[in-house]
């Protein structure tokens, strides 16, 4: 099917010059009856230092065919009235002609304005159907993820990186679909993600009791009809409904860390709360998150708040500590916006989601927490606790403090092993490159959890070393030694040591990496 940036276009694209003078504020009132979001979207452009726009109209195609179709069905009066394409260009041309001359790289992003109207919902007006803009490039802005999307321009092809971006209608979409829309398309093609598509799974789930049985769209998804299309699209997953009664994850695991648990392995997350309104109604809203700020020296970390407990025994710094903002969409202001860490207060938090790569069974949470006991038996170690190393013996007196920082990352057994292969150390030694009987002993799909101190985080971003789990398979509640691989520390690397080697946890071989070395850093 195909996607709305490749519409065909109709009549001569007509071209608006971005320097000053021009207002963006009378473009949207005057052409968009002052729709919020689109206001937003023009003012992402010039924070980009946009030179030009370009608009043309475009067909009813693929997706938006699609869309209009659904609504048709429910809305017989319904009528679309305007559909553009809109993109923003960091080069300043002055005739259409000039268009074939532009390339990818000096596209900003761009927006597909659909307006819709039915008489009989009272409903007319402009919402943005979707829209990607080119990432703010600021040093601790971090988009693990971000995907090509193409767009066709007077019939020449482009492309853009980034994240989509969609806003609800009222129709036959609300923000929750938006939101699923926005974060299936990092890892479905978008051609295959149709609103049609996602109501369709929606309207076979059965109703919770004491709620309509009708499923209508425009209200929005509940908890059971999200995760019904998650599967619906086979995208695996871990949530956390908060209003669920009697769930001991609600109460162990703050919606913080599992939403930064999608985002930090790139696959990204959503989040489901309530706000009051100024009219005091409670409104239930749903927003996509895919990125965070970083802050290095957020005083956070070093207040006993920040630890993150284990059972009874161990507590770490979550590397979630230092982050300041998600970075995410909100349907109805627009795109690319930093939401505080800590704004939302627990008891708006209704709803946490992170989605999870392809072939992994459990989130970056249950990651760390895993790898925390683990950490916790290989501190009794002899080989380790015995080493001469100075940064083993740093780790043991941050550990004492319960001051060790651990971040989980989900990746391949190759990206991995690629890792070690470009790993130096702070003396420039190096990982011996025959590793492939370690590439033959790893899973497909790993979990990496990093353990760092509070001084080299943040700051150098450098880790001691990492625990590799299993991500393949579920881990039993009990810790039996089957999901941990291999771990890594200043001059010591540790295996499974296998039944055989009786009551021995651990197989212990010295490394030639000896200090600290780089993060594995996914941010783009």
């Amino acid at each position: 099917m195909k996607e709305a940036g490749l519409a065909t276009g109709t009549g001569l694209p007509r071209l608006f010059s971005l320097k000053a003078l021009f207002s963006n504020f009378d473009f949207v009132d005057e052409h968009f009856a002052k729709e919020i979001a689109i206001r937003r979207l023009f003012s992402l452009a010039r924070s980009r230092k946009a030179q030009t726009l370009i608009v043309e109209d475009i067909k009813a195609e693929g997706v938006l065919l699609s869309e209009n179709r659904e609504i048709h069905k429910k809305y017989p009066d319904f009528r679309m009235t305007g559909l553009q394409r809109l993109s923003f260009w960091s080069r300043p041309i002055s005739s259409p002609s000039q268009i074939a001359s532009l390339n990818s790289g000096q596209l900003i992003g761009y927006f597909i304005a659909k307006r819709d109207t039915v008489p009989s919902e009272d409903i007319d007006g402009w919402h943005v159907f979707e829209s990607v803009f080119k990432k703010y490039e600021h040093s601790h802005n971090c988009v693990p993820r971000q995907i090509f999307y193409s767009l066709k321009i007077a019939k020449k092809l482009f492309e853009i990186k980034g994240v989509l971006y969609g806003q609800q209608n009222q129709l036959n979409k609300a923000c929750a679909q938006v939101a699923l829309r926005s974060l299936f398309s990092l890892h479905i093609p978008l051609r295959q993600i149709t609103y049609a598509r996602i109501n369709k799974i929606a309207s076979k789930v059965k109703s919770d009791p004491g709620q309509p049985s009708h499923y209508d769209p425009k209200k929005g998804l509940s908890v059971k009809r999200i995760r019904a299309v998650l599967k619906g699209f086979n995208i695996g997953f871990s949530d956390i409904d908060y209003s669920e009664e009697n769930n001991k994850f609600a109460r162990e695991i703050p919606y913080q860390k599992l939403i930064y648990s999608g985002i930090e392995s790139g696959c990204g997350a959503l989040l489901g709360f309530k706000m009051e309104t100024r009219k005091g109604k409670t409104q239930h809203h749903s927003i996509p998150f895919f990125g965070h700020t970083f802050n290095q020296d957020t005083w956070v970390a070093n207040a006993s708040s920040a630890y993150f407990k284990v059972g009874g025994t161990t507590q770490y710094l979550p590397s979630e500590t230092w982050l300041s903002s998600f970075i995410g969409h909100d349907d109805n202001f627009g795109s690319d916006f930093c939401v505080p860490r800590l704004y939302l207060k627990p008891q708006q938090v209704k709803y946490a989601l992170a989605i999870l790569p392809a072939g992994v069974k459990y989130d970056g949470v249950r990651a760390e927490t895993i790898a925390s006991d683990y950490l916790y038996s290989l501190m009794q170690d002899k080989y380790l606790s015995k080493s001469s190393s100075k940064w083993v013996k740093r780790f043991y007196d941050s550990a004492e403090k319960q001051e060790v920082v651990l971040r989980a990352i989900s990746l391949s057994n190759e990206e991995y092993t690629n890792h070690l292969l470009t790993m130096r150390d702070w003396d420039n030694h190096r990982f011996p490159p025959a590793i492939s009987f370690l590439t033959e002993m790893l899973k497909k799909q790993l979990w990496m959890v990093e353990i760092s101190l509070p001084e080299i985080f943040p700051i150098n971003k450098r880790k001691l070393g990492e625990i590799i789990l299993d991500a393949t398979a579920k881990p039993k509640s009990k810790k039996d030694y089957r999901s941990f691989l291999f771990a890594r520390f200043p001059s010591i690397v540790f295996f499974p040591a296998g039944k055989e080697r009786g009551k021995s946890k651990f197989l212990a071989y010295p490394s030639s990496i000896e200090s600290h070395t780089e993060l594995y850093l996914k941010c783009q």
